[in-house]
């Protein structure tokens, strides 16, 4: 069953934030080569909230190890997370262009 990681970061400054969100942006899949689905909200300042979306737990699992490698000293003042099996999950597909060009 499909297994999310929701990852709420605030970073040392803005700046930072936009830097390691256009890193992920760019090479997501070299950082988290199992995810599945990748959403970033920024919401403001310094914070910013993910959604990560895996096959199952345990390559939720190993990403969360790459997590950690990649965040090494880059800015971040805290970071938190919960994880969880997929129960539901809903998107109109005419809305998956739009999407995918905001995260571009």
């Amino acid at each position: 069953m499909r297994y999310a990681q929701i990852n709420m970061a605030e970073f040392t400054s803005h700046d930072e934030r936009k830097r390691k969100i256009g890193i992920l942006r760019n090479d997501i899949k070299s950082v988290f080569p199992e995810i599945r689905a990748f959403v970033g909200v920024d919401l403001g300042g310094r914070s910013e909230l993910t959604i990560s979306v895996y096959d199952d737990m345990e390559a939720a699992d190993r990403a969360m190890s790459n997590r950690t490698k990649h965040l090494e000293d880059k800015g971040i003042k805290d970071i938190f997370h919960h994880a969880g099996e997929v129960d539901c999950f809903s998107i109109e597909e005419e809305q998956l262009g739009h999407l995918l060009k905001s995260g571009s």
